[in-house]
C-alpha cells in the first residue's frame, strides 16, 4: 500500500536528517552566494548613479574594485557550493541506498514473490542515483534561487515598493505555470522509470534462465518479450519528452516576457524621472537573476522529472511494511525444539487457502518426513516454521514459545534451511561458509567443512576466492558447503528441502552421512522428493490439498497397507509383481501422481529388508556396492 504524498515527503526529510549538519552548512554557503549575487547589482547601481552625478574617478574606481571582488567571491562560492553539495548528496544517498537494501531484504516472502530481483535492483540503485543527482545539483540551485528571490524582493521594497509588487506578480504567474506543467512531467517520468524497472526485471529473469531458454528453443519468445518491454520504455520516454517540451516552452516564454517587461517599465520610469538610471539597471539585473534559475530549471528538468518520480518510488518502497513483525523478546530453552501447529491456515493474499486448519505436534529431536503431491502445502508448512511467511490464522510454537515472540535473529540462529539449490557468492570459501560473518574462527570453519564431507577443501586454503556464482566448486561441493554453513550455526531445528536431488551418487553418500550426523538429536523436517530420502525419518507427515491426512511413525505407516504412505511406497512397483521380488528405483520422483486414484496391487511390503535395489542380487548386496536399508524407500512431495 502506497503512502500519501505528505508522508512521502516527511519520510524523505527523515532520510536527510542524519546529515542535517552538512545540509545546514550547505545552506550557509548558499546564503553567502546569494548575498554576493544581490550585492553586485547594487554596486553597479551606485556606480551608475555616482557617474551620472559627476562623482570623482577615485570613488568610481573603488566601486569597480569592490564589484570585481564581489564577482570573484561569487564564483569561488559557486565552486565550493557545487563541490560540497555533491559530497553531501552522495553521503546522504549512499545512506538511503543502504537503508533501502536493508529494508528490502527484511520484507517478507510474499513481497519478493511479486517483484523480480532486476526490478528491485533498479529501485534500490537506479532510483537512488536519480535522487542523488537531484540533491546534488537541483536542490542547491533551487535553494539558492529561493534565497536570491527573497533578497531581491527585500531590496526592491526598500528601493521602490511598486517594483517589488511587479516582481512578485511576475514570479507568481511564472511559478504557477511551471507547477502546472511539472505535475504532468513528474507523472510521465515516474511511469517511464516503472517501465524500465519491468524491462530490467525481465532481462534478469531471462538471463538467469538462459540455459533453459536455449535448450528448449524459446529464444524467439525471449527476444519478442524484450522488444515489447523495450517498446513500452520508448513510448513512456516519448510521453515524458512531450511533457518536458511543453514545460520548456512555458519557461522560455516567461523569461522572454519578463525581460521585455522589465526593459519597458524601466525605460518608462526613467523617462518620467521616477527612478534613476542606476535603479533601472538594478531592476533589469534582478529580473535576469530571477530568470536564470528558471532557465537552469529547464536544463535540469529531466533530472527533476526523474528525481521526482524516483523519490515517489523510493518513498513508496520504504513505506511498505512487512507482515512479519520482529518484536519478539522470548528465547526458547536450549536444545532440540518441538514444533506445534494449532489450527493454522495460510493463503498468499489471493483468498485461496494453501493450508487448511493444520494441527500437528513434532516432538523435539524427531526426524519427520513431509510428503505429498506438488502444491499440497509441504513447502508452505516449512516456510511457516522458518517464519518466511506469517500464518493467516492459528498459532505456531517452537519449544513452547509462540514463534512471533521469538526475536528474528534468535529464530534465524536456531532454525536452518538446507535447500535444493545453493546460492554461492563472489568471495572466499570462508566467506561462503560464514556468509561474510567475521566472528567464526578459521578453525571452526575448517571443522564445519570436514564434518560436511569437504575434507579436501578444508585442508586447502579456505581464503581461496571463488568466482561469480561459486565458480571453482562443483555442484556437489556447493551442496556440501551449504551443509557446512548449518554445521557452523549448530541450529536446533533443520529443514531439509531434498538436498540430494541434484548431486551424484558419490556426493549423495557423503551428504547422507553428514546429514545423519548433523540431524542426530535435532528436530528435522525432511521435505521428500526421492525414494531414498526418508530412510532416516522417524515419522511421516502426508499432506494432501493443504491438510495433514496422515502423521505417524514411518514404519507403522509403511506396514499399514491401507495408509496413503503405503500406497506412495508402491508407486515404483509393478502391480503384477510381488514387492519382495521387485527392483526399487530410488530415483523415482512421484510428485505429480495422484495417490487417491491409484489401484496398485501389492502383495507384500513387509519384507523390504535388504533386497537388492536393482533386483540383481538375491542376497541383498547391490552390484554397485550399496546395500538396501530396511526402510530405504521414498515418497512424493
Amino acid at each position: 500500500m502506497s503512502a500519501p504524498v505528505t508522508s512521502r515527503w516527511r519520510a524523505l526529510l527523515g532520510l536527510l536528517r542524519p546529515d542535517a549538519a552538512r545540509w545546514a552548512g550547505l545552506g550557509a554557503l548558499l546564503a553567502l552566494g546569494s548575498m554576493f549575487g544581490l550585492v553586485g547589482p547594487l554596486i553597479i547601481r551606485a556606480l551608475l548613479d555616482r557617474a551620472e552625478a559627476g562623482t570623482t574617478s577615485g570613488v568610481l574606481t573603488r566601486l569597480a574594485v569592490a564589484y570585481l571582488a564581489v564577482a570573484v567571491g561569487a564564483q569561488l562560492c559557486s565552486v565550493v557550493v557545487a563541490w560540497f553539495a555533491t559530497i553531501t548528496a552522495w553521503r546522504t544517498t549512499n545512506a538511503i541506498r543502504m537503508d533501502m537494501a536493508a529494508h528490502v531484504l527484511g520484507l517478507d516472502h510474499e513481497f519478493h514473490r511479486r517483484h523480480t530481483p532486476g526490478e528491485l535492483i533498479q529501485r534500490v540503485d537506479g532510483d537512488v542515483t536519480s535522487v542523488s543527482d537531484f540533491l546534488g545539483r537541483v536542490i542547491p540551485r533551487a535553494a539558492g534561487a529561493m534565497l536570491t528571490v527573497v533578497g531581491i524582493l527585500g531590496v526592491l521594497i526598500v528601493v521602490d515598493w511598486r517594483l517589488a509588487v511587479g516582481a512578485a506578480i511576475y514570479l507568481a504567474v511564472t511559478v504557477r505555470l511551471i507547477v502546472v506543467g511539472r505535475h504532468r512531467a513528474v507523472s510521465e517520468s515516474s511511469d517511464e522509470m516503472s517501465s524500465y524497472a519491468r524491462l530490467y526485471g525481465g532481462i534478469e529473469e531471462r538471463l538467469t534462465a538462459a540455459e533453459d531458454i536455449r535448450a528448449n528453443g524459446a529464444g524467439a519468445h525471449a527476444v519478442w518479450r524484450f522488444i515489447e518491454e523495450s517498446a513500452a520504455c520508448v513510448r513512456s520516454g516519448l510521453k515524458r519528452e512531450r511533457a518536458f517540451l511543453r514545460l520548456w516552452w512555458i519557461v522560455q516564454s516567461s523569461v522572454g516576457a519578463g525581460s521585455a517587461v522589465a526593459l519597458a517599465v524601466s525605460g518608462l520610469l526613467v523617462a518620467r524621472g521616477t527612478i534613476s538610471i542606476g535603479t533601472a539597471f538594478l531592476l533589469f539585473q534582478y529580473v535576469q537573476l530571477i530568470s536564470r534559475p528558471l532557465e537552469d530549471f529547464v536544463h535540469e528538468l529531466e533530472t527533476v522529472q526523474k528525481a521526482n518520480g524516483a523519490m515517489v518510488r523510493v518513498m513508496d518502497l520504504m513505506a511498505i511494511v512487512t507482515e512479519i513483525d520482529d518484536h519478539g523478546v522470548v528465547s526458547p530453552a536450549a536444545g532440540a525444539l518441538g514444533v506445534e501447529f494449532r489450527n493454522v491456515s495460510f493463503e498468499y493474499g489471493d483468498d485461496e487457502l494453501v493450508l487448511h486448519n493444520v494441527t500437528a505436534r513434532i516432538e523435539p529431536g524427531r526426524r519427520v518426513g513431509v510428503v505429498g503431491r506438488t502444491g499440497s502445502g509441504k513447502t508452505t508448512f516449512s516456510r511457516l516454521v522458518l517464519r518466511l511467511v506469517e500464518a493467516t490464522s492459528g498459532t505456531i510454537e517452537l519449544g513452547g514459545v509462540p514463534i512471533a515472540d521469538i526475536p528474528m535473529a534468535e529464530l534465524r540462529r536456531r532454525v536452518a534451511l538446507i535447500p535444493q539449490e545453493v546460492e554461492l557468492f563472489s568471495g572466499t570459501i570462508r566467506d561462503n561458509v560464514t556468509l561474510f560473518d567475521d566472528s567464526p574462527t578459521d578453525e571452526a570453519v575448517v571443522d564445519a567443512l570436514r564434518r560436511a564431507g569437504l575434507a579436501a577443501v578444508a585442508t586447502g586454503d579456505i581464503r581461496r576466492p571463488l568466482g561469480p556464482g561459486g565458480e571453482g566448486l562443483s555442484a556437489g561441493e556447493a551442496q556440501l558447503l551449504s551443509l557446512a554453513r548449518v554445521w557452523l550455526r549448530a541450529p536446533d531445528i533443520i529443514v531439509l528441502d531434498e538436498p540430494t536431488a541434484r548431486v551424484d551418487p558419490e556426493t549423495e553418500a557423503r551428504l547422507d552421512a553428514a546429514v545423519n550426523e548433523l540431524t542426530a538429536g535435532r528436530t528435522t523436517l525432511i521435505i521428500a522428493h526421492r525414494l531414498s530420502t526418508l530412510r532416516r525419518a522417524d515419522d511421516i507427515m502426508v499432506f494432501d490439498h493443504g491438510r495433514i491426512v496422515e502423521y505417524d511413525d514411518r514404519q507403522r505407516l509403511a506396514d499399514d497397507q491401507t495408509s496413503r504412505f503405503h500406497r506412495l511406497l508402491t508407486l515404483a512397483l509393478d502391480d503384477s509383481v510381488d514387492v519382495d521380488e521387485f527392483a526399487l528405483d530410488d530415483s523415482v520422483d512421484v510428485d505429480e501422481l495422484d495417490v487417491d486414484e491409484l489401484d496398485v496391487g501389492v502383495s507384500d511390503v513387509d519384507d523390504l529388508n535388504g533386497d537388492d535395489l536393482n533386483g540383481d542380487d538375491p542376497n541383498g548386496d547391490d552390484l554397485n556396492g550399496d546395500r538396501a536399508e530396511p526402510d530405504a524407500v521414498g515418497v512424493a512431495r
